[in-house]
């Protein structure tokens, strides 16, 4: 049991005819593909940040949305030391190390860049979110 929080991707696809998404798997059209673009465990300060943040305090275990102005937010957050203690069952405590904050901001930076990337199309629209469980 603990703080498990997962960044991740998704790719959604608009069109769901053979013409414009043939892409299916056991002969159902895939409607969306979900990378996982970040993992991180007990680590109680980032959560409680984009909770607070992003979430309005509401704390429910379901996806929060990482638009790119949010993960810019963030970004920024963790570069100056702004995510401030948090407490939980089972959260564990933050790693303030550098090595810690170093590998937060390669998983964001990733996922910013992965976000900022992709082709404007009116067939898939990518976004980010976060998701905690314990």
């Amino acid at each position: 049991m603990g703080l498990d929080m997962y960044l991740r991707g998704r790719k959604r696809y608009w069109h769901y005819d053979n013409e414009m998404n043939n892409l299916t798997e056991d002969g159902y059209p895939i409607i969306s593909t979900e990378l996982d673009l970040g993992y991180w465990r007990k680590h109680p300060n980032l959560h409680g940040y984009i909770v607070k943040t992003f979430a309005d305090g509401n704390d429910d275990c379901t996806p929060i949305d990482l638009s790119l102005d949010r993960l810019n937010m963030l970004i920024s957050a963790v570069r100056n030391d702004l995510l401030v203690p948090t407490t939980g069952f089972f959260f564990g405590k933050s790693d303030n190390s550098e090595e810690q904050k170093a590998r937060d901001l390669m998983l964001l930076v990733n996922a910013r860049y992965w976000l900022n990337l992709q082709p404007k199309s009116n067939e898939l629209n990518y976004e980010v979110y976060y998701l905690a469980s314990w």
